[in-house]
């Protein structure tokens, strides 16, 4: 992926905002991935926030993992197919609801998980420093950003209404 593209050049350029957070969120993945692959974790990149949410939460279900992360149902059992697969979850009876499918790690994907964990550390601590070099932390504005543009849309900024 380039560092830089047209946008960044064009006079309008302050307007891309998103096309410079997607470059970034591709680096970030693309090198999360070749950590990953480092330490021998077998977790897809984008199924990891699923991962930990069965290693640290009992009798988790595909709809508490979609409502938690904020997904689409579709996509978080598209995930948690994909890891069952791989041989790293498995679907069980709820203890008390036989309608619910609990998910629970299995051997290989406890291992996985245990890795995973050391490393998610390694990555937080180097985030860290990244922050304290560029002088702000990033995941703390853009959260701001969120909730700042969510408060008072584009379309208010501009002074238009919605039609």
């Amino acid at each position: 992926m380039q560092n830089s593209n047209i946008m960044d050049t064009h006079p309008l350029s302050g307007a891309f905002l998103s096309n410079k957070l997607l470059r970034l969120v591709e680096t970030i993945a693309d090198q999360g991935e070749v950590l990953l692959d480092s330490a021998g974790i077998r977790i897809p990149p984008r199924a990891i926030s699923t991962v930990l949410m069965i290693g640290e939460v009992d009798n988790v279900t595909a709809a508490d993992i979609a409502n938690a992360l904020d997904q689409p149902h579709q996509l978080a059992t598209q995930r948690i197919t994909l890891l069952i697969e791989l041989g790293l979850i498995a679907r069980t009876p709820h203890a008390t609801d036989n309608r619910r499918k609990v998910l629970k790690l299995t051997a290989e994907g406890q291992a996985q998980y245990t890795l995973l964990m050391d490393m998610l550390g390694h990555i937080r601590a180097a985030m860290d420093a990244l922050y304290e070099e560029l002088g702000c932390n990033l995941a703390d504005i853009a959260a701001k950003a969120v909730d700042a543009l969510n408060d008072r849309p584009l379309i208010e900024r501009i002074g238009k209404t919605p039609a």
